[in-house]
């Protein structure tokens, strides 16, 4: 299946796309999905060790499944003042 990835900020930069597709087999995590994306975007590798993933505007741990038709945003951290 096949999996589309938002992505926001300093990760979009270091992918060089505020999007990425992802194909996962079987049944998808959230944890698949991380282990995926760092083979895909060797350039994510770092930020994968702390970001989050939001499926359907909700955040989700590495053992949240997930489907083709799920919306799946990967956040960074974030600061601000």
């Amino acid at each position: 299946m096949r999996i589309e990835i938002r992505i926001f900020g300093a990760e979009a930069r270091a992918a060089g796309a505020d999007a990425l597709a992802v194909d996962l087999d079987g049944p998808a995590t959230c944890g698949s999905l991380r282990e995926a994306m760092r083979e895909r975007s060797p350039a994510l590798a770092p930020a994968l060790g702390w970001a989050r993933f939001a499926v359907n505007g909700r955040y989700a741990d590495d053992e949240t499944e997930i489907g083709e038709t799920d919306e799946v945003a990967l956040i960074g951290l974030v600061g601000g003042g």
